[in-house]
């Protein structure tokens, strides 16, 4: 059967899929596909399954300490929800902030960028290319000479170290305590990659496990932890004394700002040497996945970050815009403030508004649950088979610019 959503025919006929939980992201999230007789997807539905009500914990708090609460959001792009609240808050009140701070926060910032992209190749997403089984099957000297042609500079290289590794992966499988990749797809026929890059895409796995440990010290240098690092309206928590040692008391001193520099450097050897070629390397095996999903080829909107001069947002290394139809040619404006540009609607989101299904800017916005199911789902409400999606679905609002669904991040 087909209905309509958002203009969209959505084709409820084949075989319901339901994978619930999704793993390997921050939150809980339910996804429900409809496949035909050739397993090929006619049909998508994801929810988020819990209401974590930051905006209701916000409500009669001050605004100083609401960094503190929205940081909590994720735990893996730790301290963007932060910056973004303590940002939203010196706005309203026209607080500049030291250069000095402006510079910390700039660091913290990048820090975050690099960390996640690192960890969301290697960690999140390489197992669906990579085949950690198959590895055991690679030749360490083939491995070595695969290694020298895709990235030369990089010093783990040799035949005996890859041999290390493959030592590493085949205890793991042998002890049968497999932890989260007990329910691997290991034998599935879409794995492209052969043995030794396997081999080699495993060990960098492991390396980026290092990498990320080093990197997120930054944070704890200038934010005292990770996740989660320590920020304030009006410039950053932590106290300069160059002239001091780390016994000084003052976290932000020579010592510490020279190891801050070699973390910088050994991310950014990581970044060449290992990161980039390997995204190179496995995008080349798996070219019929590079059609773009989602609105990345249409409807993509940035609100600009990474401002050099503090302040002024025309110097974000990353201008804000809009693009639209994938139009590539016309640059949109985006205007945060305006109330007519973004806007959040609860359609299909288990909340209500007092106004009913008007779209609301942030700064209006409601939060008041209203949990109830369509007249099509099956099951029970402690019990889910199957959403209807033509109704309420998700705990997830839908924000629109606008009145077009955007892809950002």
């Amino acid at each position: 059967m087909n209905t309509p959503l958002n203009s969209k025919l959505l084709d409820s006929s084949g075989r319901r899929i339901v994978v619930d939980p999704v793993t390997r992201i921050e939150g809980h999230m339910r996804c429900e596909v409809n496949v035909d007789d050739n397993n090929i997807i006619r049909n998508a539905v994801s929810t988020g399954t819990m209401w974590r009500g930051l905006e209701v914990i916000l409500k009669g708090r001050d605004p100083r300490d609401a960094w503190a609460f929205v940081e909590r959001i994720c735990g893996v792009c730790t301290g963007c929800h932060a910056l973004t609240s303590v940002r939203a808050v010196e706005d309203a009140l026209g607080i500049d902030i030291p250069l000095n701070a402006h510079l910390i926060r700039h660091l913290m910032d990048k820090t975050l960028n690099i960390h996640d992209h690192v960890v969301h190749f290697y960690h999140l997403h390489a197992l669906d290319w990579v085949n950690p089984v198959n590895a055991l099957k690679a030749d360490p000297k083939a491995t070595s000479a695969l290694q020298q042609k895709i990235s030369s500079s990089h010093p783990l290289s040799s035949p005996g170290y890859f041999r290390d590794v493959q030592t590493r992966i085949k205890k793991f499988i042998e002890s049968g305590q497999l932890g989260l990749f007990a329910n691997g797809y290991w034998s599935n026929p879409a794995y492209k990659l052969p043995p030794e890059a396997d081999l080699m895409a495993v060990a960098h796995y492991l390396e980026a496990l290092d990498m990320q440990k080093e990197i997120v010290k930054i944070h704890t240098i200038f934010g005292g932890k990770n996740p989660h690092p320590n920020f304030m309206v009006g410039g950053v928590p932590c106290a300069i004394n160059l002239d001091g040692t780390g016994s000084s008391g003052a976290p932000v001193n020579m010592t510490s700002l020279n190891f801050v520099l070699e973390r910088i450097r050994e991310a950014e050897a990581f970044i060449k040497n290992v990161y980039i070629p390997d995204v190179i390397a496995i995008a080349t095996l798996y070219k019929d996945w590079l059609y773009g999903g989602g609105l990345a080829a249409s409807n993509v909107l940035s609100y600009g970050t990474h401002t050099v001069v503090p302040g002024d947002k025309s110097t974000d290394l990353i201008p804000a815009g809009a693009i639209i139809n994938g139009n590539w040619d016309e640059i949109h404006p985006v205007d945060v403030r305006n109330p007519d540009e973004i806007q959040e609607f609860v359609d299909h989101s288990w909340y209500q508004y007092a106004n009913g299904a008007k779209g609301l800017h942030p700064w209006d916005g409601e939060t008041e649950a209203k949990f109830e199911l369509g007249p099509n789902f099956k099951g029970t409400k402690t019990n889910i088979k199957e959403l209807d999606e033509s109704a309420k679905y998700s705990w997830i609002k839908s924000p629109r610019w606008k009145g077009h669904a955007m892809e950002v991040g």
